[in-house]
């Protein structure tokens, strides 16, 4: 069995300050990491490989500095990787990136497993995993939380929301994992530092002679259209008197606010 897993090299979120003067996100000079959501994914890969003696091949989309964030996943237990580097003049939208992701796939051979994160922390889109099940004609689930492979099938459960479903899916198929399928083992910088760079395979996307659009043309399949942090709004109420008193307000609030029933 084969199993391909897709992480993404992303800026750490918890460093990215919003401009609002030019209305932008602040990236420069934004250390960069493997996504969260990806190292759910990278590990049930792992997992897989250890109990079923599955491969497992890691497939990312990105500058070369992202080979820092492939050697981590390496550390994890997979088998080996391909880094697909694109140049500055393309635009990786979602539909360019399932694009791309396809035909890398000639590559890395045949899979009967695809796994991918639930989002990533950078787009926050969720549209990947869909797009690329749909350019395979594979079955697509998101949000696994519980997969289990058997004779060439996979039966999975799905957490969404306050529904749990459960599925029973033909093999190949595509999954995107949420972060309640397992808890990712922790990698050590020794362990990564181990990790041999021959086993990261770097692919030029020019040599998948894919027609990508530019980055303002206008077929682009999804474009940002605008940027702002979200509004939370506060409210500002000072409570006087003695402590019972004070306590008495504060309670009566909370149920006026619906926080208290």
């Amino acid at each position: 069995m084969h199993i391909v897993v897709c992480v993404k090299h992303v800026p750490d979120t918890t460093e990215i300050r919003f401009d609002s003067t030019t209305g932008e996100l602040r990236l420069r000079g934004v250390p960069t990491k493997l996504n969260d959501y990806d190292r759910h994914a990278v590990e049930e890969g792992a997992r897989l490989r250890e109990a079923l003696g599955a491969k497992v091949s890691l497939l990312s989309i990105g500058p070369s500095e992202a080979t820092r964030t492939l050697k981590e996943a390496l550390a994890f237990g997979a088998d080996q990787a391909f880094l697909v580097t694109a140049p500055s003049g393309i635009a990786l939208d979602p539909a360019a990136t399932a694009q791309f992701l396809v035909a890398a796939m000639d590559r890395v051979g045949p899979a009967d497993l695809i796994l991918c994160g639930d989002v990533s922390e950078d787009g926050y889109n969720r549209l990947v995993p869909g797009m690329l099940a749909t350019k395979l004609g594979v079955p697509f689930l998101a949000s696994a939380s519980h997969l289990e492979l058997d004779d060439g099938f996979a039966t999975v459960t799905s957490l969404e929301d306050d529904w749990v479903e459960k599925y029973r899916l033909t093999l190949p198929a595509v999954l995107s994992v949420s972060r309640a399928i397992n808890e990712p083992r922790l990698v050590t910088a020794l362990q990564v530092l181990k990790v041999q760079m021959n086993r990261i395979t770097t692919i030029s996307a020019t040599e998948l002679d894919i027609d990508a659009p530019e980055p303002a043309a206008e077929e682009l399949a999804t474009r940002v259209v605008s940027l702002r942090p979200a509004g939370v709004p506060r409210r500002n109420e000072i409570l006087k008197g003695e402590p019972d008193e004070v306590v008495s307000q504060l309670i009566t609030g909370l149920e006026r606010l619906g926080v208290l029933e």
